[in-house]
């Protein structure tokens, strides 16, 4: 990995790929395919944040640009929180998300990857108790890809099995599981079996399982529960007992919740609302949200790494973050004609000086009327009060945190030609401070336009 040249830390890249976790981190910089000399570059931005970067082959030979990095916490606040950070002083076309997921138990398998489809937040909503019961109701706010963007997930495919795709492992627990339950409904010991360690490698992991499930008691036999269960599986495949299917990639709806779940009833609740979700995680309902009030796309490819209960299989970990960082970047070097013709307008911090500033598009952008605006309509309530005045709709306006950079994009679609044009804000605006002489003054100069 290539560390000697430095990164400018304020030159527009055309993907800006976050992950939760720096073990997540670590498996997007093993993406090797495609990549253009001399790979990825590590440094730090202008914040201190370590970050890489790279430039990848694409199919209409314009190369793509992607910075990677990580928010050091789970979480969607601390998520978009850094991600905001930085695209505050960066130049982006796409917010982009790769780590891992919890799969839904027989739709997935360990390992697979979900591109999310539909991102939403699960557990936001109100809470009332009726009747001595808690009743939540959910507000299923959903954040989605445009269709091109679902076509070309739907179309990712890796024709030649790459080399990274051995790291799968073989078995899974539960595959191992059942082979010892069979042997045991067979009256045999599994230790004695000629395929004893193709079949059950992971020996003392499967004896604390089974026992944890109370499907075996010692000595090695099995329980009531445990027969059961054994002898409707050998019902249903009398032949062969089921093994891992092969790897896929899976397009559909992921949730982000707020927490770290161990709930086999999880996925149930989530589908009598989204029948067709495939994935639980935590954080890219967040990066959505940021990605669409900047009005760029965000693409989430989370590899499953476990199925949400408390039978946790952690091998498949690192298998899944870097499935996940090759599915994704995959698709970015398929997909880099559906990215924004331009990039994303950085965030410009307060100024000291009260003089125009420019904006990477090269459009001038009056500082003092900005600051202005910013100080006394400083919510995205205000704004959209202010702008329904000056005859726009309230959705026409972002929900932006930071005033000044709320403003900046307010005044910036003014100037393209939005429903409400400059002159028109600014004699709402003069309604309330009638004696305002930088109001006055830039009514002057927009009478006219």
């Amino acid at each position: 990995m290539n560390t000697s040249n430095p990164i400018t830390p304020n030159s527009p890249i055309d993907v800006l790929l976050l992950c939760a976790l720096k073990d997540e981190f670590d498996e997007v910089l093993s993406v090797r395919d495609g990549i253009i000399a001399p790979g990825w570059r590590m440094d730090t931005d202008r914040s201190g944040r370590i970050v890489a970067d790279a430039q990848f082959a694409t199919k209409n030979g314009v190369p793509i640009s992607i910075r990677a990095t990580w928010a050091g916490y789970m979480g969607r606040e601390q998520t978009q929180a850094v991600a905001s950070s930085i695209i505050c002083h960066t130049p982006v076309k796409c917010l982009a998300m790769s780590g891992i997921c919890a799969g839904r138990r027989g739709k997935v398998e360990l390992g697979d990857v979900i591109f999310g489809e539909r991102l939403w937040t699960y557990d936001s909503g109100k809470s009332r108790v009726e009747a001595g019961h808690e009743i939540f109701e959910y507000d299923m706010l959903q954040y989605r890809p445009s269709e091109v963007w679902v076509q070309q997930m739907q179309a990712v495919s890796f024709a030649i099995a790459p080399s990274w795709m051995a790291e799968r492992p073989r078995l899974t627990y539960e595959c191992q599981e059942d082979w010892v339950l069979k042997c045991l409904l067979n009256g045999t010991d599994p230790k004695t079996q000629p395929d004893f360690e193709n079949e059950c490698p992971d020996w003392s992991e499967i004896l604390n399982r089974l026992m944890q499930k109370k499907w075996i008691k010692n000595p090695l036999t099995l329980s009531d529960q445990g027969k059961s269960y054994i002898e409707d599986l050998c019902t249903r495949y009398p032949a062969q007992l089921p093994k891992p299917a092969d790897f896929r990639i899976h397009v559909a709806p992921i949730a982000t919740g707020s927490s770290v779940k161990e709930d086999d009833q999880l996925f149930p609740k989530l589908s009598v609302s989204m029948r067709k979700v495939l994935g639980v995680e935590m954080e890219a309902s967040g990066l959505a949200a940021l990605a669409e009030a900047h009005r760029i796309p965000a693409i989430i490819a989370k590899g499953v790494s476990d199925f949400g209960d408390k039978f946790k299989d952690d091998r498949y970990r690192k298998f899944a973050a870097r499935a996940s960082a090759e599915a994704l970047i995959l698709l970015l070097r398929n997909s880099n004609h559906l990215l924004p013709s331009q990039y994303e307008t950085p965030v410009i911090a307060m100024q000291t000086t009260k003089g125009p500033v420019y904006s990477s598009g090269g459009q001038t952008l009056p500082m003092d009327l900005i600051e202005l605006l910013a100080d006394n309509y400083p919510d995205t309530a205000d704004a959209r009060a202010l702008w329904g005045r000056a005859g726009g709709r309230p959705h026409g306006v972002d929900n932006i945190s930071r005033p000044v950079d709320l403003w900046q994009r307010i005044w910036t679609r003014c100037e393209l030609g939005a429903m409400v044009k400059p002159y028109e804000l600014l004699q709402a605006v003069l309604a309330d401070f009638p004696n305002n002489k930088i109001i006055q003054k830039y009514l002057t100069q927009f009478k006219d336009e």
